[in-house]
């Protein structure tokens, strides 16, 4: 793993500088490339050929394509061996098959022939153009910006952001999605005029001309039949799954696994313990007097099932103090409290490894969320006669003990009354499927957000609900709804909240992060398996179950799903309290420039009646106050003090 940059112009001394602001992803070599058309930047996490020979940016033999990497292609050795028929490799790094692969198949050829997780950048000389990738699922980012005939790209966007002449500008419209849906999503950036490549799409830029072309090369067809042999799925299902992981265990530096109480990342070390003579290490996070979503019990003893070397990482509310490094980290806000344990556990693992695999992916696969039976559910109310549904369904609703709520949704009781307001607005249209998945997934709905904005901000946002263009892109068509919910959540969900985490918080270490669940071919046989063969009595990801049973741990596979929480609603009764009352009460230019003081002060006088539900509303809050302080204001991270 590795940061990448470059631009459009000579300039060592800049190209040197974005290297620097990104060297903790990659601690072990720099390097830099000019010549009169591009600058290029490396900083190098040596995973694959320790030796000098991987160092990038890497050329081929004749020095007319140059390519800085971030990633790995696990199929590489395949791809060599073609290769080596009319290319001269000098080293063993995976880096080297992109040079002669772009040389001899072209962008869009080498993409398709590439199995891996990856961002980079080819600058093809003789054509004069840069190429930039990234990868089919988006595990690796890769941001860019194109200006008045400047044209930067690089891993972070602080690197971007060494270019002092970019104005440093908050997009309302994607501030907007971010309280709606607690990250950036699509290709812009919390940055005006900085956008992210979208996953599976690659860009040609025009060093002659100036000019940006993107195609895509890659998308799942969910409109393939599906298929219905259960055997057969059972089977390749298990195949494709030994593979992903065994591919993943390629490396000259030690390896281990992230482990949490649940599913996935149990199948994951049941899988690597039965590939590996050595006893796997994993690394497990748990909560100081949290009790409720406390996993670490549960890892114990997948740990001791399948004889890990184990190593548990608790961790108490005095973490809060870290929060100004992760938003740093991070580049953008992301009000997703999970970076928290996974910047700790980065932090820890690398002291005995360079390489962690991780379970991320088996939930948007399989419909192994909550939202995926809300949605099941929700979808039935179009049998209800409208007037019925208009006035008895809300009523209903509300009246539903919160007992038996927590039957279906063990946070029903902390959430408040807030929960069964959006409940009842869930009810109210059925055909609407953004709306109702929004309903359930949003930290502010359409309209929260509207109380939530001052005059200013407000005529400055096109649409508060994207109800319209998300229904034409994602909920409309005659696939089946959970299919085009969970590739909803697989084309914007899981890149830019679920694979950014551990690319950020691990990076932040110099730690590599892989995905086995989210291999190509696995993540392919998943949108063709009917939705009913994953979600049904008596649970969730039932075939998943059904198919990798061997190496999941016997307490693992009778617990009932339980989401991962981060016991943010108890912080906010000490020092993150004491945080909010100073940036929201005390008149900060912050409340002026965007919010309504008076709304904050709503939230802040509600949180004990509906704890969790409005701990998320100001963690969202707080984390873009924290993030302008940073990358707006221009405050040092360190100086900022909870």
């Amino acid at each position: 793993m590795c940061g990448i940059c470059g631009f459009n112009w000579p300039d060592k001394a800049l190209a040197k500088g974005m290297v620097a602001s990104i060297r903790h992803r990659g601690p072990d070599q720099e390097g830099v490339f000019v010549d009169g058309n591009v600058s290029l930047g490396h900083a190098r996490l040596s995973i694959i050929d320790l030796s000098e020979k991987g160092r990038q940016p890497m050329s081929n033999g004749e020095g007319d394509v140059i390519v800085v990497f971030n990633g790995e292609i696990y199929n590489y050795l395949g791809l060599r061996k073609r290769l080596e028929k009319r290319h001269r490799f000098i080293s063993d790094a995976d880096t080297e098959v992109l040079v002669h692969g772009y040389r001899e198949w072209g962008a869009a050829g080498l993409l398709e022939r590439l199995d891996g997780m990856f961002a980079f950048a080819v600058y093809d000389s003789g054509q004069k153009k840069l190429v930039l990738a990234r990868d089919r699922l988006g595990k690796k980012p890769l941001y860019y910006y194109h200006e008045g005939g400047r044209f930067l790209f690089a891993s972070e966007i602080k690197a971007i952001i060494e270019d002092r002449s970019i104005e440093r500008k908050v997009d309302i419209e994607v501030l907007n999605q971010f309280f709606a849906r607690r990250f950036s999503p699509e290709d812009r950036t919390m940055f005006s005029g900085i956008r992210k490549l979208m996953p599976g799409k690659f860009m040609v830029y025009d060093l002659a001309r100036k000019t940006v072309s993107i195609s895509r090369y890659w998308d799942i067809d969910i409109g393939k039949a599906k298929l219905r042999d259960r055997a057969y799925l059972k089977k390749e299902l298990r195949r494709l799954f030994v593979g992903a992981v065994e591919k993943r265990l390629m490396s000259d530096v030690p390896l281990g696994i992230y482990l949490s109480g649940g599913i996935d990342s149990s199948t994951v070390v049941g899988a690597m313990s039965s590939l590996v003579d050595e006893q796997v290490k994993t690394f497990s996070v748990g909560f100081s007097g949290d009790d409720i979503s406390n996993e670490l019990p549960y890892a114990r003893k997948t740990s001791e099932y399948f004889s890990t070397d184990h190593q548990e990482i608790e961790i108490g509310q005095e973490i809060i103090r870290e929060l100004p490094k992760i938003a740093w980290h991070l580049d953008e806000p992301l009000a997703d409290p999970a970076v928290i344990p996974n910047y700790v556990l980065s932090r820890e693992a690398k002291k005995k490894v360079t390489v962690v695999l991780t379970g991320d992916g088996g939930d948007e696969l399989f419909l192994g969320y909550d939202q995926y039976r809300f949605m099941k559910w929700g979808d039935r109310l179009r049998l209800v006669p409208g007037v019925l549904r208009k006035k008895a369904m809300p009523a209903a609703v509300g009246v539903v003990p919160k007992s038996v709520l927590d039957r279906f949704y063990k946070y029903s009781s902390s959430t408040g009354e807030e929960m069964l307001t959006r409940l009842q607005r869930f009810s109210e249209d059925p055909a609407n499927k953004a709306k109702q998945y929004l309903e359930l997934m949003s930290i502010f709905d359409a309209e929260e957000r509207e109380r939530l904005f001052n005059k200013n901000t407000a005529s400055k946002i096109s649409d508060f609900d994207m109800y319209g263009p998300l229904n034409r892109r994602y909920f409309q068509g005659r696939n089946d709804l959970l299919t085009r919910a969970s590739y909803f959540d697989l084309k914007s969900y899981l890149p830019e909240d679920l694979l950014m985490k551990p690319d950020k918080m691990c990076m932040a270490f110099g730690v590599e992060a892989r995905v086995p669940l989210l291999d190509q071919r696995l993540v392919e046989l998943a949108f063709r398996i009917p939705d009913s063969y994953k979600l049904g009595m008596p649970g969730s990801k039932l075939i998943m179950k059904q198919a990798l049973r061997e190496f999941i741990a016997p307490h693992i596979l009778k617990r009932k799903k339980q989401t991962f929480n981060v016991p943010i609603d108890q912080w906010f009764g000490g020092g993150l309290m004491e945080y909010c009352t100073s940036v929201f009460e005390h008149g900060r230019e912050l409340n002026m420039r965007y919010f309504k003081k008076k709304e904050i002060g709503r939230i802040l006088s509600r949180l004990p009646g509906s704890r969790l539900f409005y701990a998320r509303q100001l963690w969202s809050i707080m984390n873009f106050d924290l993030w302008h302080n940073i990358f707006i204001d221009g405050e040092k991270p360190e100086r900022l003090r909870f």
